[in-house]
This record gives structure tokens, C-alpha cells and sequence, in this order.
């Protein structure tokens, strides 16, 4: 086994093309160092499909803007090309779900590890780079992202799980984008959020009541998510606020609780929290993603 960056230097020498442009290498490699620095063209991903044998997807046909392609570049190379190696994958936000849905999979009995799946963050609501380019390549996913409701107006949610359902389907061989478009229009039209919800889910996006902090402490998490927060120094305003949600936590201050999560650090608090989650139900949206991917690896 060689150094990351001797991996990482020898493979750069080998793309360097000949004088004569005649050679052509072919490099397999289990290595996430050579993987997170090859181009996004020229991986081919070899993949056991049960009775079909050993099925090859190449990512050189995949149509990705510049943007897009730099974002995956990047992100392969921070995470040593991991979704490039799982069996199936569970894109989230941001780090809240990435330290906390590993811990609600195993309350589900769903291991992780053993499946091969792997809780991936694309650190904010751009899903769409990473949905197209792992669709291509034929590896499993479901994108569980905020509802993110907005005073007076559509929520983010939804025109974000729509795109990314009507990209998906674009994907699929004999795809119908039109149809699909309207079918969701005719549901949102009608203000069925349930009905629009089961839609998104059909396509592997799955979507909460408002966001995961606000869903969790309506969701049997209150007084778990107050003891953490009552862990950090707020002054006497915000740990009376606290002690109020704890004696009613119905007449919760939505901005207000964001705004502690946020000063305390979305990551940070999840850490904590994650370690108090056993023996709660874990949310349906997320139960229902991992459940999905499980299913298809």
C-alpha cells in the first residue's frame, strides 16, 4: 500500500497522455485516493447485479454543466470518492442528519455498514449534481430534505422535490417529463400535501412537515433536544424561554428555537442529541428513506 500522495501523484504521471496520443490505460482500483482525483469522464463502475453478473455503467455520457461537474469533483475529493463505493446512498442536508440518521438505522435494525450504505451530506439543498450523476451510474438513493415552509408562499420543499423528481424521470429509458409534471401540479393544485408527499416518495425524495429540528421535538424529541440546549450558556431570557417549552411544549417558538440551534451549532447540537435518540421512533420520513435504499441494494 502506497501513501495518499504518492496514489495520487503516480496516477496524475499516468494521465499525463503520451507524445503520439497512441496509448490508452485502462486502471482498475478499489483505491478511494485514485478514484477521488480521476475524472469524472472517465470512471466506469463495475457493480454485482446478482444473477447478471458483473454490469459496468460509465460516467463519460453524462451530461453535467460546469458547476455541477466541479461540485461532484470536489466533494470526491473531500470524501475519497465514497458514494463511488457504496452499494446505495442516502443524501441529506447537511451534518444534523448526517450524524443523526445513522443512529435512527439502527433503531430500525437496518445496518448500514453491512448493506453497504452510506449517509451522505451535500451541505445545503442542491441535490440535483448529485441525484443525476448517481442515477446514471445505476447506484440506489433516496434525498430526504426540508419541507421548508415560507410565510405566505409555496414551500421550498416542494418546487425543490419536484425538479428533482422530474430530473429522475427525464433519467429513466422512456420517461414521461410532461406527464409527470402535470400530475404533480394537478396534486399540489388540489393542496394535498400527503398526496404530494407520496408522489416524491415514489421517486426516492423524501420530505418532512417543516425541518428536521422543528419535526424532532414535535415528534417525541422535545424533552430530549431541551436537555442538550439546556447544556449550553444561554442567558436567563433564553433558559426561561427553555424551561417554558419544557412545562408546554406545544407553544414552541419556532424562530426562537432555530435561532438557539444555530448559536449553538446545527452540527454540534446533533452530536448530542444523537447519542440520547435510543428507544424513540424515528421519523416516518426517515424511517421511509432508509427502508427504500435498503431495499434496492
Amino acid at each position: 500500500h502506497l501513501q495518499r500522495s504518492i496514489y495520487r501523484h503516480l496516477f496524475t504521471r499516468l494521465a499525463v497522455p503520451d507524445d503520439a496520443g497512441s496509448i490508452s490505460i485502462f486502471l482498475t482500483t478499489h483505491s478511494p485516493h485514485i478514484a477521488s482525483i480521476a475524472p469524472l469522464n472517465s470512471i466506469v463502475l463495475l457493480k454485482d447485479a446478482h444473477n447478471q453478473g458483473t454490469v459496468a455503467t460509465s460516467a463519460a455520457q453524462i451530461t453535467l454543466s460546469t458547476a455541477e461537474r466541479d461540485d461532484l469533483a470536489r466533494y470526491l475529493d473531500v470524501t475519497r470518492a465514497e458514494i463511488l463505493f457504496a452499494r446505495g446512498i442516502v443524501l441529506v442536508e447537511g451534518d444534523a442528519e448526517k450524524f443523526l440518521v445513522p443512529e435512527f438505522a439502527k433503531q430500525l435494525n437496518i445496518d448500514l455498514d453491512k448493506l453497504g450504505i452510506s449517509i451522505c451530506s451535500v451541505a445545503g439543498t442542491n441535490f440535483r449534481p448529485y441525484v443525476k450523476f448517481l442515477t446514471a451510474l445505476g447506484i440506489p438513493i433516496a434525498s430526504i430534505t426540508d419541507w421548508d415552509p415560507a410565510l405566505g408562499k409555496t414551500p421550498l420543499g416542494i418546487a425543490r422535490a419536484t425538479k428533482l423528481c422530474l430530473l429522475i424521470e427525464g433519467l429513466k429509458d422512456g420517461g414521461n417529463v410532461a406527464t409527470l409534471r402535470d400530475e404533480i401540479k394537478r396534486i399540489n393544485d388540489d393542496e394535498d400535501e400527503d398526496d404530494l408527499a407520496e408522489k416524491f416518495e415514489e421517486f426516492g425524495i423524501f420530505t418532512n412537515a417543516h425541518t428536521l429540528e422543528v419535526d424532532l421535538f414535535n415528534g417525541g424529541f422535545a424533552d430530549k433536544m431541551l436537555d442538550v440546549l439546556d447544556t449550553v450558556d444561554f442567558g436567563a431570557a433564553r433558559k426561561q424561554k427553555l424551561s417554558d417549552w419544557r412545562t408546554d411544549n406545544s407553544d414552541l417558538d419556532i424562530d426562537e428555537y432555530l435561532k438557539m440551534i444555530e448559536a449553538t451549532g446545527k452540527g454540534r447540537f446533533a452530536q448530542r442529541l444523537a447519542s440520547k435518540v435510543a428507544g424513540i421512533e424515528p421519523p416516518a420520513y426517515i424511517r421511509k428513506a432508509l427502508e427504500f435504499v435498503a431495499a434496492r441494494v
